[in-house]
């Protein structure tokens, strides 16, 4: 028997009234049969939730153990002191008001601190990521916001269109505020 996993998800997209979280059980999910557009679904989530990472704790490359959900932990570990086991709080400040500034900023475009992070990991986890970075000289879709939204638009069931959609939206604010690629990792 299949152990069903619950997840959390907000209802249709509405800025204008209070979003309902419900739960769905990953097992009644029909995942789309090309693996390949599904992955392009999970690296989306991925390069937003890296792109917040990045932003919140620059020149940090290794980012394992990070994720959006976990930051405000992650800060007050990364802003510690080594040698007397204090926090820098200098550091702490910087790297809490970059990410206070940037949540600001993605929820204004729609995006829930309580909600999204732990959709993105839904979508990671459901569609995997690309196994390499694409060759945007051969295959430019990957850069195109356009391209990128019909392909999320056949792929990703209803149910979860205006959220993966709305990733995709954040995703490419954040690109074109730091002029790198979509897929810039």
């Amino acid at each position: 028997m299949h152990r069903k996993k619950r997840v959390w998800f907000s209802d249709a997209p509405g800025l204008d009234r209070q979003r309902k979280l419900h739960t769905f059980y990953l097992t009644d999910l029909e995942i789309a049969q090309n693996k390949k557009n599904g992955r392009v679904v999970g690296e989306i989530a991925f390069q937003l939730d890296r792109r917040i990472l990045a932003h919140v704790f620059p020149g940090i490359t290794r980012l394992y153990g990070f994720t959006v959900s976990n930051i405000p932990e992650k800060i007050k570990q990364v802003s510690m002191k080594s040698l007397d086991g204090s926090v820098d709080e200098k550091k702490y400040q910087a790297m809490t008001q970059r990410y206070l500034d940037l949540i600001a900023h993605l929820e204004k475009m729609g995006y829930h601190i309580d909600i999204h992070p732990v959709f993105s990991e839904f979508l990671i986890n459901t569609y995997g990521i690309l196994k390499q970075r694409p060759d945007l000289n051969s295959d430019p879709m990957h850069n195109s916001p356009v391209e990128l939204r019909k392909m999320v638009i056949d792929t990703v069931p209803p149910r979860f269109l205006g959220d993966t959609l709305l990733l995709l939206s954040c995703l490419c604010e954040l690109s074109k505020e730091d002029s790198k690629n979509l897929f810039a990792w």
